[in-house]
This record gives C-alpha cells, sequence and structure tokens, in this order.
C-alpha cells in the first residue's frame, strides 16, 4: 500500500477521534458546546462514517470492478 492508499482511512479515523474528543471535552468539563462547531462535527464524522459503511465504499468497489473487467478484455 502506498500513502495515497492510506491517506482516507486516515483522514476518516482523525476526524471521528477528534469528534469524541471534543463530545466529551463538552461533556466532562463543563465547556458549553458551540452549535455551529457541534453541527459541523456531526456532519463530517457522518460523511466519514458513511464512507465506509455506506454506498460511497459500494460504489468505489463496483468501478474497481469494472476497471479490471476492462483491462481482462484489452
Amino acid at each position: 500500500m502506498t500513502l495515497t492508499d492510506n491517506v482516507k482511512p486516515i483522514l476518516a479515523f482523525v476526524i471521528v477521534i477528534l469528534g469524541f474528543a471534543y463530545f466529551f471535552l463538552t461533556t466532562f468539563t463543563g465547556v458549553k458546546p458551540n452549535d455551529q462547531i457541534l453541527i459541523a462535527i456531526v456532519g463530517t464524522m457522518g460523511a466519514a462514517v458513511g464512507y465506509y459503511f455506506g454506498n460511497s465504499s459500494g460504489s468505489a468497489k463496483k468501478d474497481e470492478i469494472i476497471q479490471a473487467q476492462a483491462n481482462e478484455k484489452k
């Protein structure tokens, strides 16, 4: 695997970890959460998780299969 193969999983992992860190920070330290930051974090966490367990991941696998089949015909 190259670095370019690892960038998306690393970014998704960092996004999710930072999101949970913000949730724990606001929950256990008594810091008042900023509504706009909270919405942004939930959105990016949803996109990151949705990529790996949703349609984008399946679409990427489908594209790889189609490309492999096209290469076999050449």
